[in-house]
C-alpha cells in the first residue's frame, strides 16, 4: 500500500496499569485497523520498531508496549533472566489496556489485532484468551504456552508460525496448543518453514534469522491482518 507514516513515542495508562510504547501510523486520517505487537526476549529492540513502520506502511495503526519498562538486551543470559521474572499477568494486562487506549486514538477503527513473537507470541496467546476485544491474532514461534484451559477461551481467529528446526519452542507443545484449538473448534492456521530455526523472523540476530522464511511470513501475516480487520 506504501502509506506514508509516523513514528513515535506514547504513554497509556489505565488504573494502576502504565507502560510506555512505540506507535507507528499513517498520517492519513483513516481510521485505520490497529495492531499491538508483543516484542521478543529482547525487549524492544530496533528490530520491532523497524517491524512496526513496515507493518504501518500497509495500512495499520501499530503499537509496540514496552513490556520491560526500558530495559533491553543483546545478552541471551540477560535476556532469559528478564523473560523469567517478567510478572506475565501484568504484561498480559498492559496489553490488554493497549486495546482500549487504541480505539481512543480519532484515527483508529474499532479493530485491534495482536501479533506476537517468542515470549511475546506466547502472551498474545494470553491476552486472546482473557479478553475478547481482539480481531485477529499472529502468533511466531511462541515460547509461553498457556494453559488448555485459556487456549479454549480464545474467540478471536489464529495465524500461526513455525520453524521446523526450532529447538527453544518444541513441536510437541505448538501441537498441544492446535489440537486444543481444534478440540474447542477455534478457527487457525499453522504456515510450517522448514529447515527454519527459532525467532528466524529478526535480522538482527544472525545466528537465527532465516531470510527466505521471513519473506515467506509477511505477505501471509498482512493478507491474514487484513482479512480479519477490513470487512
Amino acid at each position: 500500500m506504501g502509506e506514508r507514516i509516523v513514528s513515535l513515542h506514547a504513554f497509556y495508562k489505565h488504573g494502576e496499569v502504565e507502560a510506555d510504547a512505540y506507535l507507528s501510523h499513517p498520517t492519513a486520517p483513516g481510521p485505520w485497523p490497529a495492531v499491538i505487537v508483543a516484542h521478543e526476549w529482547w525487549g524492544l529492540e530496533e528490530h520491532f520498531r523497524d517491524f512496526s513502520r513496515e507493518l504501518a506502511s500497509h495500512g495499520m495503526v501499530v503499537l509496540v508496549p514496552d513490556l520491560y519498562h526500558g530495559k533491553v538486551t543483546g545478552d541471551p543470559a540477560e535476556a532469559a533472566l528478564l523473560k523469567t521474572s517478567l510478572d506475565i499477568d501484568r504484561a498480559v494486562e498492559e496489553i490488554g489496556v493497549a486495546a482500549a487506549y487504541l480505539r481512543n486514538l480519532p484515527f483508529v477503527s474499532e479493530k485491534v489485532s495482536i501479533v506476537g513473537f517468542c515470549m511475546g507470541g506466547g502472551l498474545a496467546l494470553l491476552a486472546a484468551s482473557r479478553s475478547s476485544e481482539f480481531s485477529a491474532g499472529v502468533i511466531y514461534f511462541p515460547s509461553i504456552y498457556p494453559d488448555t484451559s485459556e487456549l479454549e477461551n480464545i474467540s478471536c481467529p489464529l495465524q500461526f508460525h513455525y520453524g521446523t528446526a526450532d529447538t527453544v519452542t518444541p513441536r510437541s507443545e505448538i501441537d498441544r496448543i492446535t489440537r486444543t484449538l481444534d478440540g474447542a473448534g477455534k478457527l487457525y492456521e499453522l504456515h510450517l518453514y522448514e529447515g527454519a530455526d527459532h525467532a528466524f523472523v529478526n535480522d538482527m540476530h544472525p545466528e537465527h534469522y532465516d531470510q527466505e522464511s521471513t519473506q515467506a511470513t509477511w505477505p501471509r501475516t498482512v493478507e491474514f491482518l487484513n482479512r480479519h480487520t477490513r470487512e
